[in-house]
């Protein structure tokens, strides 16, 4: 069973590949006797999994031939215990408008499902926007964003797509293709990777919103909980068979979705010692990563322990995840045994600091098929992981409520919290040693081992284990092969369970497969350059605090040294601006209702897909645009819905207002989905914990805004002010304005800065103050003194009319309150430091 398993996960796959070679032209169905699945399964034969010819349980019986096991696979045809429950599995993928027939093979473009998304739905708002579609290429920061115009796809582009898939698939190391489990996992990112822009429905009248590779993904994993079940229960002979395809038994619960989402993870991440603030970016990478690793591991945990694939595994962001398992009385138990070990490892390596909610839910097949089902089905799995999160580490029932702990030691420098470790070369616990670790590894390795024992490895140069087993796996950094090798032991002998690529793109077009399975939990790292080591200046105001040896290329830049980068000179010198640093916060708004409420004819591929591109956009595109644009600021952590960046002030506010502009056209121009975002300015050497907390009370003003036009939230909060994003241009060019008036007319400092006063009056104005109204008379008054009396304006009409339209009209009586923005912007670029 435990080697059968994997195999029907790949057969719904298998299904998906013929579809695949049947658009591309590989395969011809002109005979109507050859079947697209024992086609394609021909050609990719060569890189399968060894050992597939000598063991074809579950496809047939052992002396069957490789095409007669793929005809058992064609979900199509459905006579075997193996077809009906594939077949199933892909209605039930398909959700309410499945349909039983294989959809014609047509070359269409996938459209954007965040287009479907409407949570008003009014004759204004209509469900549809066809206008978009994504390009047919392979996945790339830059190929996650649909076009507009964009003719059909041909044969030709299918063709090179496949040959470019089939190469891909030769990349898996040889060696791994000896584990069904570790091939999968790789597998999976190659067909992520090559038909993440493939319509799973291409039929004229099909729905082009869903990937095959959304489908598929679903499909198989639900087929492998059906076929557990059924086998788990005896339920394999004929009249099982004809009750599930006749869907006579649609009301039994066969299926267990379970779920994992981490708590606590603001107080992990931002916990204090005396010592935290000298390795405050290397702590905080390694804390926000570890928060990634937990989510990974626990559910690799939950796989194993069930004896599930990969591809059981359908989501799996932000620390949150969700496998599909049968519901059965093994799964139930080996699942309470999970938790219990995840559980007593937390409470001793964290005391609680962080948390996993394990919650598991049965599912009927009745329930993704029948439209209101579904929909409950989605409130009920919300509901019971909000319960699990009031019910963490079982402290009403056996947990102990004082852990046992030894402070001989003394506390730990990085995280108070916690006891020094003696075994450890400081006074420091091992899972903050670990962290520091994970820190500097980041910005040098590319992959990651999993192992289920230590001695398979060796720390060298280019390979290092991480001190704290987690969960019981080991965890193992290194470099790219050519430099560390495949580590084909331990993949034969079965001890490498996991191998997964984490590197980051090299530019906007870089396609994400190097022969690993992909994980997105890495983060961009802000990096001196050749040229900064020449503007030591620049970094002189922070080189008390910091050693001027890390002023080198190729040093990652600590928070000291962003602060600095707003500083600017004209003779490479004498620098001038602001020393600070910004953090910015922000998540996608009403996402809860958009996944409850918000897709049209909802379904579980539909699910999976919306969750998987949500979390590309912060977790792929946005270090890859932060690398190209925005190289100093630091992704602290991006993924599923929200993100946390620091970096320079200026530049991250710049950063925000791109990626605002970015997602927009992300999710088609849909005006239902949006993120808010809030921005703190303050000193580097502000503890991280509390610059958090700032930012995290500036999104919760953002949140809270209305604006009378653009609505609630869609907006970001800065220096006491919310507005609306499809204002912030204004903010921009007002800033800009500004800056061109200064040097045209020599505006006086004193004089801008008294436009904070004016600001404030707008404010008040807004707010239902009649009497501040007197301020435009006041402002217009001032400005005709300034320039009378300015002996260097020769037109002073001009002049007037100039500054009179930029401080009034495009600014103060505009903007309002927001106006400060762009002035308190102005003034800290003229700050000595």
């Amino acid at each position: 069973m435990h080697h059968a398993t994997p195999k029907v996960a790949f057969a719904a796959y298998l299904n998906a590949l013929g579809e695949f070679a049947q658009q591309a032209g590989v395969v011809s169905t002109a005979n109507a006797t050859q079947n697209p699945t024992a086609l394609a399964w021909e050609l990719i034969a060569p890189h399968l999994p060894e050992g597939l010819q000598s063991d074809m349980a579950p496809f047939a019986k052992p002396d069957m031939t490789a095409d007669n096991a793929a005809h058992t696979t064609d979900s199509q045809h459905a006579s075997s215990l193996l077809q009906c429950i594939l077949a199933t599995a892909t209605q039930l993928a398909y959700g309410p408008q499945a349909s039983n027939q294989r959809p014609a093979a047509a070359p269409a473009r996938l459209q954007p499902l965040f287009a479907h998304i409407r949570l008003q739905d009014t004759a204004a708002t209509p469900r549809q926007n066809t206008a978009y579609g994504y390009p047919l290429s392979a996945l790339s920061p830059q190929s996650i964003f649909p076009q507009t115009g964009a003719d059909t796809p041909t044969q030709a582009e299918y063709a090179a797509l496949w040959q470019a898939f089939v190469q891909g698939l030769a990349a898996i190391p040889a060696s791994h293709r000896q584990q069904w489990d570790l091939w999968l996992d790789h597998f999976d990112t190659l067909w992520q990777t090559y038909a993440q822009a493939i319509p799973a429905d291409a039929s004229p009248s099909g729905r082009t919103e869903v990937s095959l590779y959304d489908h598929s993904k679903t499909a198989a994993a639900l087929a492998v909980a059906l076929w557990r079940w059924h086998h788990a229960h005896g339920q394999t002979d004929e009249a099982a068979i004809s009750r599930l395809h006749n869907r006579d038994d649609w009301q039994e619960p066969k299926i267990l979705l379970i779920q994992g989402d981490f708590f606590g993870i603001q107080n992990f991440i931002f916990a204090s010692g005396s010592q935290t603030q000298k390795r405050a970016a290397k702590l905080l990478r390694g804390r926000s990563f570890q928060v990634s690793l937990f989510a990974e591991l626990a559910a690799l945990k939950i796989l194993q322990a069930c004896q599930l694939p990969p591809g059981a595994q359908i989501l799996n962001a932000a620390g949150k995840f969700m496998i599909v398992a049968p519901n059965s009385d093994e799964v139930h138990a080996a699942l309470a045994q999970v938790k219990a070990e995840i559980n007593a490892w937390f409470l001793q390596h964290s005391f609680g600091q962080v948390a996993l909610g394990i919650a598991a839910q049965s599912a009927c097949c009745a329930d993704f098929t029948e439209p209101e089902r579904f929909e409950r089905l989605l409130a009920q799995s919300f509901a019971v992981l909000e319960q699990a999160k009031l019910q963490r580490f079982e402290l009403t029932d056996a947990a102990a409520t004082v852990l046992p702990c030894d402070y001989s030691l003394g506390v730990c420098r990085y995280n108070q919290q916690l006891p020094a470790d003696s075994l450890q070369p400081e006074q420091a616990a091992a899972l903050s040693l670990d962290q520091i670790s994970l820190g500097s590894l980041l910005t040098r390795q590319d992959r990651l081992l999993i192992l289920n024992r230590p001695q398979d490895i060796r720390d060298s140069r280019h390979t290092q284990k991480l001190r704290l087993p987690i969960f019981g796996l080991y965890v193992v950094l290194t470099a790219e092969e050519e430099l560390s090798g495949y580590f084909g032991k331990p993949a034969r002998e079965g001890h490498l369970l996991r191998c997964w690529d984490f590197s980051l793109p090299q530019n906007d077009c870089d396609t994400l497969w190097h022969g690993y399975a992909r994980r997105y939990i890495n983060a961009y790292v802000p990096h001196f350059q050749h040229d900064d080591e020449w503007l030591e200046d620049k970094y002189r105001t922070v080189l008390a605090d910091e050693s001027a040896e890390e002023v080198r290329a190729g040093q990652p830049k600590t928070f000291n040294h962003l602060a600095c980068e707003e500083r600017r000179s004209s003779d490479g010198r004498h620098f001038s601006g602001k020393v600070a640093i910004a953090a910015l916060k922000g998540d996608v708004d009403n996402l809860g209702l958009i996944f409850q409420q918000g897709m049209n004819e909802p379904s579980f591929a539909k699910m999976a897909a919306l969750s998987r591109q949500m979390n590309l956009f912060f977790s792929l595109w946005l270090p890859a645009h932060c690398a190209r644009h925005f190289p100093n600021c630091y992704t602290v952590f991006a993924g599923g819905d929200d993100f946390f960046l620091i970096g320079p002030w200026l530049q991250t506010q710049r950063l925000a207002a791109s990626m605002r502009e970015h997602f927009s056209r992300y999710v088609a121009d849909n005006p239902e989905i949006n993120f808010s975002a809030g921005i703190t300015v303050c000193k580097p050497g502000l503890p991280v914990a509390k610059l958090s907390a700032y930012a995290e009370e500036a999104l919760e003003q953002a949140k809270q805004h209305r604006h009378p036009e653009y609505g609630t939230k869609n907006s970001c909060h800065l220096y006491g002010q919310s507005v609306s994003w499809p204002q912030w241009q204004q903010l921009e060019n007002a800033f800009a304005r500004i800056d061109g008036l200064k040097t045209d007319y020599g505006l006086s400092t004193g004089f801008v800065y008294g436009m904070l006063e004016f600001s404030e009056a707008a404010e008040q104005e807004r707010s239902g103050h009649i009497e501040a109204g007197i301020w435009r008379s006041r402002l217009a008054y001032r400005i005709r003194r300034y320039v009378n009396d300015n002996k260097h304006i020769g037109h002073k009409n001009n002049a007037y009319q100039q500054l009179l339209e930029a401080f009034y009209q495009n600014g103060l009586n505009q903007l309002g309150g927001a106006y400060r923005i762009p002035l308190f912007n102005h003034f800290y670029l003229l700050r000595a430091r």
